[in-house]
């Protein structure tokens, strides 16, 4: 008998389409009665959530006609296992995986980005606004046509097992649980490896939806924060608008191509992690790199830690990026708090990766030097027109932590101070602040320029970078 409502745990139903013959069957079939229930806008349904066994832990249902599917899909053209839909365990976001022997499972309709044969995995995310019609089976993948109905939000459901870290599933009455020794539980596949790769490459277009607010924006574009239709990874895209000017296209190409080039190469904790590009051709580029909670900046002006306590976690790990792309001949040329990007650990945000993003202002050491960065953050030599070196990164890093400091109101005067850096920052070099000291940051002749090197006269950090003591100027 149908439930009069559909399951409590229920996250959506599949409702048959127009009334089609084959989804109708599917309903009235006594191995699914169990699991059948009224939908709020008439009809009936099968439910589809937590209430089920599943295959796996991820797994929400299976169909197919085997034994021991959740659903199942009678008639000669559907396989054992058809499809099942899937919960990525790293983003919570529901996935439909057509596991036909045919590659007999589509989806149709308006909202739909459909399965590409040359994509190597047939997984495509499903929400309440895309893919929500689905066909099995046929030639035409529509012998049997249904439509999701939704009963919660998915990003509800996203939050919930991200906080969790488990799926909650009931003791469900299905009669038909028990598998045979010849039908194993499916696992769920493996993820695709991130694409990397330059401008000039071919790869498979990037299919994404938007979700929540923009993550940022400005005179170069958008950043939103986007779900990878064919993966289920959460990522940012930035959406990058093309100038008009024909001069300003080629610098802007230039800087993106560069920015592309570099970061393509890099691999590191600390370095922001690059996904892919794509539309060069376009009105509009768009980079795809790993999502992040927020930049060095924002943590420290939302008062959440103590400066002190950031200061102790982010300058080992910026050392240890510039110490990467130093290896590599790079100087980045634009180290400040706004391109330290950073997320934390959920189960304890205490535990904070910072990386070291937008690399569109960096340039291999022989470069011919330009005149490049922000003016507070830039060494003092370049304002003589000093070379490109990794002894710019040390400075701007080094000014940096001053701004995290907030050595002697630094954060509070830097609008003066942006007036006159050369000469502004250069004095502060000789002020102590109580947990630091900068001395050992002078003229760019005695300056370090291996952020290594420098990283190995912190000997003081305590094993856990709770605590500081004083910088010694190394002896060179």
């Amino acid at each position: 008998m149908a439930r009069p409502d559909p399951h409590p745990l229920a996250i959506f139903s599949l409702c048959p389409y127009s009334e089609n013959e084959g989804a109708m069957l599917c309903i009235n079939h006594p191995e699914n009665l169990h699991n059948v229930s009224r939908q709020q806008k008439g009809g009936y349904g099968l439910d589809v959530g937590f209430h089920l066994p599943g295959s796996s832990s991820g797994t929400l249902a299976t169909l197919g006609r085997g034994i021991g599917v959740d659903i199942y899909l009678a008639g000669s053209a559907i396989s054992r296992i058809q499809c099942t839909f899937e919960i990525d365990l790293n983003t919570g976001f529901i996935m439909l995986s057509d596991r036909s022997s045919t590659g007999s499972t589509q989806v149709f309709g308006n909202d739909a980005l459909p399965f590409e044969r040359e994509r190597h995995q047939r997984r495509i995310l499903v929400q309440a606004n895309l893919n929500t019609r689905i066909g099995i089976g046929g030639v035409r993948h529509d012998l049997i046509q249904f439509e999701l109905m939704w009963h919660q939000d998915p990003m509800q459901i996203t939050t919930i097992i991200k906080q969790n870290h488990i799926i909650l599933r009931s003791v469900a009455t299905n009669p038909r649980v028990a598998r045979t020794e010849d039908e194993p539980p499916t696992e769920l596949p493996s993820q695709r490896e991130t694409r990397l790769h330059t401008p000039g490459q071919l790869p498979a277009i990037m299919r994404y939806v938007t979700v929540g607010h923009k993550l940022g924006e400005g005179a170069f574009g958008t950043v939103h924060q986007a779900i990878d239709v064919d993966s289920g990874n959460i990522m940012a895209v930035k959406v990058i608008k093309r100038p008009k000017g024909l001069q300003q296209q080629a610098h802007w190409k230039n800087l993106l191509r560069r920015e592309i080039e570099i970061l393509s190469q890099l691999n590191h904790p600390h370095i922001v992690d690059y996904i892919t590009s794509q539309h060069w051709n376009e009105p509009q580029v768009e980079i795809f790199m790993g999502l992040k909670e927020g930049t060095l900046q924002s943590l420290i002006e939302c008062g959440s830690f103590q400066p002190f306590v950031i200061a102790n976690i982010v300058l080992p790990q910026m050392l240890q990026a510039l110490d990467c792309i130093a290896s590599n001949r790079i100087v980045h040329r634009d180290v400040k708090p706004e391109n330290i990007l950073y997320v934390t650990d959920p189960n304890d945000r205490s535990q904070i990766l910072f990386q070291l993003g937008d690399f569109g202002l960096a340039k291999y050491i022989v470069d011919p030097a330009s005149f490049a960065g922000s003016r507070i953050f830039m060494a003092p030599e370049m304002f003589q027109g000093g070379s490109n070196t990794t002894k710019l990164d040390i400075w701007s890093l080094f000014v940096t932590m001053m701004w995290t400091l907030d050595t002697q109101g630094f954060r509070q005067n830097q609008t003066y101070y942006q007036s006159q850096p050369e000469t502004t920052v250069q004095r502060l070099i000789y002020l102590r602040d109580e947990e630091i000291t900068f001395s050992y940051f002078n003229g760019a002749d005695e300056r370090i320029d291996s952020p290594l090197f420098f990283a190995a006269t912190l000997t003081v950090w305590d094993d856990n970078l709770k605590n500081t003591h004083r910088l010694i100027k190394p002896q060179i």
